[in-house]
């Protein structure tokens, strides 16, 4: 496929939009438009243009984004096309922290997930029965809240947890003290990805010129879920590259996390020299279903300004059907799909969209109970699970000696050693220094199981080794995972391999731990492969973050 095809394939507003010649621009692309298909075009008509691959940066919220679109730009230009940027906003940033990690102040630094922030704040608040502080993961949640939204604890308690005013001040004291312990241990979590490069280029100048000669054009996907954090990121290189925005209004899905639509409704109010350009024909849905999804949007009290028109015409009216329980539902979709299989429909035809994990077990049985084969994505992630945790954590400490999280998940595993112990033995460890001194506290404790001392040992100073510290470390704890979990332990055993598959790929540890709980890969999303006529069973959200348009 050429350029001339990847233009020519779009219609009249698509091609507009890709081919633009301005400053910068907004695309409010309604559902099933195509904005993927654009902004896959715009990368390629920019490269097309002359303007160099490296120095194009493509923004997105998952992986399987990022990837998508560098491939299908490689599709239509082949070799031209090497060197295009397309990542997350995450791997963005913590691709410019790794490459200048004195200037961010991030030196040798780890990634932390949203479940070691929640062990952290247990830790710091304290277990007393008459506490009355937050529980941890709430704390994570408004600490979270505050930081994407550029909002005081007080503006945040105020507007969301206004039952929690009485014990603000307490609340502060825990989260300096969480700020504290990230500082003393070397710990990002994902916040700290996004504000540490915000901070630095809102405050150093050189630091953006720098990263602004390093590209030309930033192109921005899904920019109704960005919020003001993410805007902090963007708006300083306004004056310097030129931004391409595509977005739907009406389709924003990360309220929780601080997602401002206004970003989309004030671009040009924010952005100088900016325009607006419409997608409004839908390709996914026949135009009933659009009826009904252009009826809401007039009752909402937000002006969207936009009507979609279906490109496939007229179809069946959409159906409300109303069932007694769950499991009645549930026995209705299965029997559904049974039927249009039988008549002639493969499984691969159907998904079926749950409001979450917990809400798709009566599907999931009624799947199974009529014997169809199905995927379900949106359930644990792979790095998630407690047995591949189990493993990192011996990983971490190799990569960060100072990881304290990940020495107390490590030192726990061994029989006999509690957590009286394990603090007992991180007390001894150095606040600084080499990977040697802290295999010299391991080996003298005489409470440490020899097995556990010889673990450290044989990982210890493979950092920059990945695939070698992880076949390692799997051999070393094998034993001891196998007993921790013998209920399911046949289930569980495959994931090492899968885990496997996915470090080999890196040079670094750390860089191998950022990746994966930056954008977290799935059991499913692994698998999926292996069967494609599957019935796919999916969580809204996940449904919402994995198609493509």
């Amino acid at each position: 496929m050429s350029i001339e095809n990847m233009i020519g394939n779009l219609n009249e507003n698509q091609r507009a939009a890709a081919t633009f010649s301005g400053a910068h621009a907004l695309v409010l692309a309604g559902a099933g438009t195509g904005k993927t298909r654009t902004i896959i075009a715009r990368a390629g008509y920019l490269i097309h243009s002359g303007v160099p691959a490296d120095r194009i940066q493509v923004l997105t919220f998952t992986r399987r984004s990022a990837k998508e679109i560098i491939e299908r730009v490689r599709v239509g230009l082949g070799d031209r096309a090497e060197g295009l940027n397309a990542s997350t906003f995450h791997t963005w940033c913590m691709t410019l922290i790794r490459r200048m990690p004195k200037l961010f102040g991030c030196v040798g630094h780890t990634v932390i997930d949203r479940e070691d922030q929640i062990h952290l704040f247990k830790l710091l608040r304290g277990s007393e029965k008459t506490n009355q502080i937050p529980p941890a993961a709430m704390l994570c949640d408004i600490y979270s809240y505050a930081r994407n939204t550029r909002s005081s604890l007080t503006k945040t308690l105020e507007l969301h947890y206004d039952e929690q005013l009485p014990v603000k001040e307490k609340i502060a004291d825990v989260i300096r003290a969480y700020e504290a312990k990230k500082r003393g241990r070397h710990y990002l979590d994902y916040d700290d990805i996004l504000d540490v490069v915000a901070t630095v280029l809102k405050q150093d100048t050189a630091t953006r010129d720098y990263i602004s000669q390093q590209y030309e054009h930033l192109l921005v996907d899904e920019m109704q879920d960005t919020n003001p954090l993410q805007w902090d990121l963007l708006e300083p290189l306004c004056d310097r590259v030129k931004l391409f925005c595509v977005g739907d209004d009406a389709q924003s899905i990360y309220g929780f996390r601080g997602a401002d639509f206004r970003n989309v409704h004030s671009f040009t109010q924010r952005v100088q020299d900016s325009v607006v350009l419409r997608l409004e024909q839908n390709y996914r849905s026949t135009q009933e279903i659009l009826d009904l999804s252009n009826w809401l949007l007039t009752k909402s009290p937000i002006d969207y300004n936009k009507r979609l028109v279906a490109v496939r015409g007229n179809g069946h009216k959409p159906k409300l059907l109303d069932f007694q329980s769950e499991w009645e539902e549930g026995r209705w979709i299965a029997d559904d799909i049974a039927r249009r299989r039988d008549e002639g429909a493969d499984w691969a035809q159907h998904m079926i969209l749950t409001r979450s994990a917990f809400a798709a077990r009566a599907v999931e049985t009624t799947l199974l109970a009529r014997d169809i084969p199905y995927v379900f994505i949106g359930g644990t992630k792979l790095l998630e699970s407690a047995h591949i945790r189990d493993l990192l954590s011996l990983l971490r400490i190799a990569a960060n000696p100072l990881d304290e999280l990940a020495w107390m998940r490590f030192l726990t595993l061994w029989p006999k050693v509690g957590d009286v112990t394990a603090n007992r033995v991180i007390e001894q460890f150095p606040t600084t220094g080499e990977v040697s001194a802290f295999v010299s506290v391991i080996n003298r404790d005489d409470k440490l199981p020899a097995e556990c001392k010889l673990a450290f040992t044989k990982v210890a100073g493979m950092a920059d080794n990945p695939g070698a510290a992880y076949i390692a470390a799997k051999q070393a704890l094998w034993p001891i995972l196998e007993h921790s979990y013998t209920k399911d332990w046949d289930r569980r055993r495959g994931d090492f391999d899968l885990v496997e598959k996915l470090v080999k790929r890196h040079t670094s540890i750390l860089a191998f731990i950022e990746e994966y709980l930056l954008d977290p890969v799935s059991t499913s999303d692994v698998k999926r492969a292996e069967n494609e006529d599957v019935v796919t069973v999916i969580t809204i959200h996940s449904a919402k973050v994995s198609v493509i348009s």
